[in-house]
């Protein structure tokens, strides 16, 4: 998508910041949920998760798009996994993977153009696994 978007004049198209940042391509500025005009950028995609009503009843499901926030940049997504109940042995390997991952891959998301989470969501999500992953 990102070398379609880039080979055709005047076009406008939705793709990761990570794609967009590797083809050199510009981002729109959008008006955010509380009215205020916000460009692309790392901190105002941080904003609108600051906003994001993660919850562990909901199993961290939220709608990032249109968060309150002058700085929440309003076309934000999360990306997740999903783990069968039924395979409890390999979702332990699973989570241990994204444990390690939390503790030491937010220098290598950011060279790949991705916004580690914030450690207060991190440590959510551990209290959610030592319930849920048995």
């Amino acid at each position: 998508m990102a070398n379609l978007l880039k080979q055709t004049p005047f076009s406008i198209g939705y793709i990761e910041t990570a794609y967009k940042e590797k083809s050199k391509l510009a981002a729109a500025t959008l008006q955010s949920a509380n009215g205020k005009w916000v460009s692309a950028r790392e901190e105002n995609f941080k904003a609108a998760a600051k906003y994001a009503s993660w919850t562990k009843k909901d199993h961290f499901y939220a709608m990032l798009a249109l968060q309150p926030g002058d700085a929440s940049y309003p076309i934000v997504a999360a990306t997740f996994i999903l783990l069968p109940v039924e395979h409890a042995a390999m979702n332990k390997k699973v989570v241990a993977f994204f444990d390690y991952a939390f503790k030491n891959g937010d220098a290598a998301a950011k060279k790949l153009g991705y916004i580690p989470l914030p450690e207060e969501t991190k440590a959510m999500i551990r209290e959610y696994w030592a319930v849920h992953i048995k």
